[in-house]
């Protein structure tokens, strides 16, 4: 009989071991649980913070763009599950600023929050592709014996090897999806490369030739503005660098496309004209900065 109490009772222990131990397993569980789904919302939480505080970045560059003189930063806003604080931009030198953003969304330790900066140029130098022909998709030719292409990293329009050929029209950025974005009032730098060559013979001046060639800038409504022109013949093959074009948009008008007009002509087979354009490049020297809009840029 002692010896069946003595093992009810060691059993007994054994039995509040367990449920013990059970009960600290279970605890230990529900706890790692609790804390593995607090980490993975912090972690939400931080990602959301993270594309938020780029969001408000993108938003500050854009405001900043529309009033580089004037936008001091805006926030909190709120947006979606958080909000964002873009801070005042912080000028760094004559041509960049740093733009910073700051996001905080909700979390279930309270908030979490994250923040991002980019440098940004005041309107710096960018350069329209002039390798790639579907930069300037439109072209508009009133005469058709020539061809234009890509040669030497910059657009070539050139005669055909007939007699009395005549090529002419021009060559523009797209207008439904604009390089550029100058408004009434901003002032800019123009820069390129450019050349005019016989391809064949020396040039004889009893044989008059026309290599004349326009850079022009089309608002909105397609008004052409005329700010280079250059109408010598002469026969070069290196690129020149034509002395930089300051030029300031006329009041109420909106500047979104650039403009090649060419007007290529020879008297006899054996002279082929042609004249080419590379290297191009707008500087704000305004210190505007919607350059930034430009869909392309070549460092």
């Amino acid at each position: 009989m002692r010896c069946y109490q003595r093992q009810r009772g060691s059993l007994m222990i054994v039995s509040i071991v367990m449920i013990l131990v059970l009960g600290f397993l279970s605890v230990a569980i529900t706890s790692l649980a609790v804390t593995s789904s607090h980490s993975n919302m912090d972690e939400l939480a931080a990602s959301e913070a993270f594309i938020l505080a780029e969001s408000g970045l993108q938003r500050g560059i854009k405001q900043w763009s529309l009033a580089p003189t004037t936008y001091t930063g805006e926030g909190p806003v709120s947006f979606g599950n958080g909000s964002f604080t873009v801070a005042a931009p912080v000028v760094i030198s004559a041509s960049q600023a740093t733009i910073s953003s700051t996001a905080s969304v909700p979390s279930i330790n309270g908030s979490v929050s994250r923040s991002v900066e980019a440098i940004v140029d005041l309107g710096g130098a960018n350069s329209i592709p002039t390798d790639d022909l579907a930069d300037w998709p439109t072209e508009v030719l009133n005469k058709t014996d020539g061809a234009t292409d890509i040669v030497g990293d910059g657009i070539r329009f050139r005669t055909l090897d007939i007699n009395k050929a005549k090529y002419k029209g021009y060559r523009e950025t797209s207008a439904a999806s604009p390089l550029i974005t100058l408004n009434s009032g901003e002032s800019i730098d123009l820069a390129f490369e450019y050349k005019k060559v016989w391809i064949t013979g020396t040039p004889d001046t009893d044989l008059p030739k026309k290599m004349n060639v326009d850079v022009e800038m089309v608002d909105t409504t397609g008004t052409s503005y005329v700010v280079w022109s250059e109408n010598n013949e002469f026969n070069n093959p290196s690129w020149l660098t034509a002395a930089t074009i300051n030029w300031t948009v006329p009041g109420g008008v909106t500047i979104n496309r650039i403009r090649l007009s060419f007007d290529l002509q020879r008297s006899k087979r054996g002279y082929i004209s042609e004249v080419s354009f590379k290297n191009i490049t707008i500087t704000s020297a305004s210190g505007s900065s919607s350059i930034l809009s430009w869909h392309e840029i070549i460092p």
